[in-house]
């Protein structure tokens, strides 16, 4: 699929065929979450792939999201410790800016290879690192489910148009 097509076509779904993705998939898609650039190259995230049952339903209740995303099959979550990126001259950490840009190669790479995803914010960190034994000085930035869509969703999203965010040498 054409990148422009990759992200036209992107969604949020909250509603998965209980199908499991197959390896191979799932290999390419951490692979090209794992060749995104980060702060001085220092790669510092990792990505928990949840395949196990009960791990699964232990993750939906750290979403604690009542019904929807209970029928994904599988969960990837991003994890990175605070070291594991850099702080610029402004005083911001960039850990947050590391693992967006890694998690959208992840949720694109997903939508190329035709599954599913939503990018979850809202959840309890304390419990999903629980769930997973994530060590205390890493930090959940990132939960998707990950399955094939049980039905596809329409084309484009309304968006503003260009001329609206788009300013060329001054605000």
């Amino acid at each position: 699929m054409d990148f422009y097509e990759v992200v036209k076509k992107r969604r949020s779904y909250r509603v998965f065929k209980p199908d499991m993705p197959e390896d191979d998939k799932v290999n390419r898609i951490l692979e090209a979450a794992r060749l995104a650039p980060t702060w001085a190259n220092m790669q510092g995230m990792h990505y928990i792939v949840v395949k196990d049952p009960e791990t699964v339903k232990g993750v939906w209740k750290a979403v604690g999201q009542r019904k929807k995303f209970a029928e994904a099959p599988m969960y990837v979550v991003g994890v990175i410790s605070e070291s594991g990126s850099g702080t610029n001259t402004n005083g911001i950490k960039y850990f947050p800016l590391d693992c967006g840009i890694c998690f959208e190669h992840l949720i694109l790479a997903a939508t190329a290879e035709g599954l599913a995803t939503c990018w979850i914010g809202w959840f309890n960190e304390t419990k999903v690192k629980k769930v997973l034994e994530i060590p205390e000085d890493f930090r959940v930035m990132a939960i998707t489910p990950l399955g094939y869509p049980v039905k596809e969703k329409g084309e484009v999203i309304e968006r503003k148009p260009i001329e609206e965010i788009v300013h060329y040498d001054k605000f």
